[in-house]
């Protein structure tokens, strides 16, 4: 009866490779995933920045910063009938600080949308008057060029020492 004793070994399992397979198939898949994610980010941040570069500058000599030329501080000196919208409730200053934000959202929005805002015919009412703080709203209609618009709502708040924030979002 030796055969009971000897039973037969079953021959070793054959390694299968098909587990290390999946995780590297899956790690290259997630991996083409995240460049394709970075550069579509990329490559929206070029378009924007490359529709910026297209716009008039609100501040003269072509700067779009503080810092550029114009008076101290980077704001224009003298008048700047053509590069800021005129009316409204805010001073000069205000009025600069806020088209460069409105350009800004149009832009943040939608980079192709209004690639030559005319400040000349922008038109600018006043939607709510100043409230006790000293805070009012005013509607920009930026005009884009070849008849279009895009409404962009401005809301001025006091900092103090007769400064605002600034605040624009586009209308409906």
């Amino acid at each position: 009866m030796e055969s009971s004793n000897m039973q037969a070994e079953a021959p070793a399992p054959k390694k299968n490779n098909t587990t290390m397979i999946i995780i590297a198939v899956v790690a290259v898949i997630v991996l083409c995933c995240c460049c394709l994610a970075v550069g579509g980010y990329a490559y929206s941040r070029y378009a924007a920045a490359k529709a910026l570069s297209g716009l008039n500058s609100p501040f003269p000599g072509g700067s779009t910063a503080p810092g550029g030329s114009g008076a101290p501080g980077g704001l224009p000196s003298g008048s700047t009938a053509g590069t800021v919208p005129t009316g409204g409730l805010g001073d000069e200053v205000a009025r600069t600080t806020a088209w460069g934000y409105a350009l800004s959202a149009i832009v943040q929005n939608d980079p192709t949308s209004c690639t030559s805002p005319d400040a000349g015919s922008t038109t600018i009412e006043v939607t709510k008057k100043p409230d006790s703080s000293g805070a009012w709203q005013e509607r920009w209609t930026v005009a884009c060029g070849g008849g279009s618009t895009i409404p962009v709502d401005i809301t001025f708040t006091p900092a103090g020492a007769g400064l605002f924030t600034v605040k624009a979002t586009l209308g409906k």
